[in-house]
């Protein structure tokens, strides 16, 4: 699949992640929060239904802003009614007892922060850019990345879409993809190739995460879809089995892989089992960006920095991008001209949360001879298809 076909798709994975993000501020969004309650007439299940699944919203975006573990505060019902900028409604189903729907709930966002400042509680809110996830079945028959038996990475494509503060990418797995890495170089973590197939789907964060599965059912080689009412391989039992994890992300900080051992619990499909090590990687990946990213307000600090622009349109996007990040207080201007502008950045945390806070959205902040120095991000060039492909091959 190249040039328009690839193109095309990945238009529409963007499209997707716009979609999850289209709201002012997605963070403070949560969607689809299933609610079901019966009562003694339909109205008062929907109303019942609406504010269990309002406290359920809550519980979820807490637990979304703070690292696992955390002992989250239930707030009173007046301050928990502020907190609630509104909510909508799909796929009703209404009998004259019983009310089912999915929730979507808006928060106010400083509402939310006041709970969590005069709870005492820590927590992060800022957007890491998407990591791209390899995943590689690692089984005594040999190692899959691309192939229709690579049941670790089907896994991954079966989730639902993610709204923690770490979006998750998934390869096409198309020609170019295939011409970029291959199930060895994955393995082997080999930089050079993953940073270039990141680099397709428009990120440098990717994340291998490898796979193996102990038992029978383990190795999967790629065959004929099956039958109706035949078995499938994912619904095996898993009980007693064990599923190996490892997890490496491709940075220059890079520090090792994180392994991780789970034993399939009695009645849990080899599909169940699967899921519930993808739960494992997003959950190591969304603690380890909000531990660096934890917001703490008992100390505020102030950096002045140098700001060169290019025109007023440029000047305003960096206001804005800034504006965005909930750890600056506020932003002074201190003087402007048409080739320069010098603010104060009052913000909340360490220099680096907030240089690597401002890097998310495309801005960098870098001390150049004796002052620092704010400036969009360059776009970066656009990928090149690798050598093995020969252009017109594979369409």
């Amino acid at each position: 699949m190249c040039g328009p076909a690839r193109i095309a798709l990945l238009c529409a994975l963007v499209l997707l992640l716009a979609c999850g993000t289209a709201r002012a501020n997605s963070v403070f969004t949560v969607a689809h929060v299933p609610v079901d309650a019966e009562a003694a007439s339909a109205a008062e299940a929907r109303e019942l239904a609406i504010a269990a699944g309002q406290r359920a919203a809550l519980e979820t975006l807490l637990r979304r802003l703070t690292v696992a573990g955390t002992a989250l505060p239930a707030p009173a019902e007046e301050p928990f009614a502020a907190m609630v900028a509104g909510f909508a409604i799909d796929r009703e189903l209404v009998s004259t007892t019983r009310y089912r729907a999915l929730l979507t709930v808006d928060f106010d966002p400083a509402e939310v922060r006041r709970l969590l400042r005069e709870s005492g509680i820590a927590y992060a809110e800022t957007v890491s850019k998407p990591v791209l996830v390899v995943a590689v079945q690692r089984d005594p028959g040999g190692i899959l990345l691309w192939e229709d038996g690579n049941r670790w990475r089907r896994a991954w494509e079966e989730r639902p879409p993610h709204g923690g503060l770490v979006p998750i990418l998934l390869p096409l797995g198309d020609v170019i993809d295939l011409g970029t890495v291959d199930a060895a170089r994955a393995l082997a973590s080999d930089a050079g190739a993953l940073t270039a197939l990141a680099a397709l789907y428009g990120t440098s964060e990717v994340a291998v995460a490898v796979a193996g599965l102990s038992g029978s059912a383990a190795v999967a080689k790629p065959s004929a879809p099956a039958a109706p009412g035949a078995e499938n391989t994912d619904d095996a039992p898993a009980a007693g089995r064990a599923l190996t994890l490892s997890l490496r992300r491709i940075a220059a900080d890079e520090s090792g892989a994180i392994q991780k051992t789970l034993i399939g619990r009695e009645g849990e499909s080899e599909r169940a089992l699967l899921k519930r090590g993808t739960d494992w990687v997003i959950t190591l990946l969304e603690d380890d960006w909000k531990d660096t990213n934890l917001i703490r307000y008992d100390e505020q600090r102030a950096l002045r920095a140098t700001v060169p622009i290019a025109g007023l349109g440029e000047w305003v996007s960096i206001q804005q991008r800034i504006a965005a990040l909930a750890m600056v207080a506020s932003v002074e201007i201190d003087s402007l001209s048409l080739r320069e502008g010098r603010v104060t950045l009052r913000y909340h945390g360490t220099e680096d949360q907030l240089r690597l806070a401002l890097g998310q959205n495309d801005l960098d902040l870098a001390p150049e001879a004796d002052e620092w120095v704010l400036r969009p991000r360059a776009e970066p060039p656009d990928p090149v298809a690798p050598d093995a492909l020969v252009p017109g091959e594979g369409e």
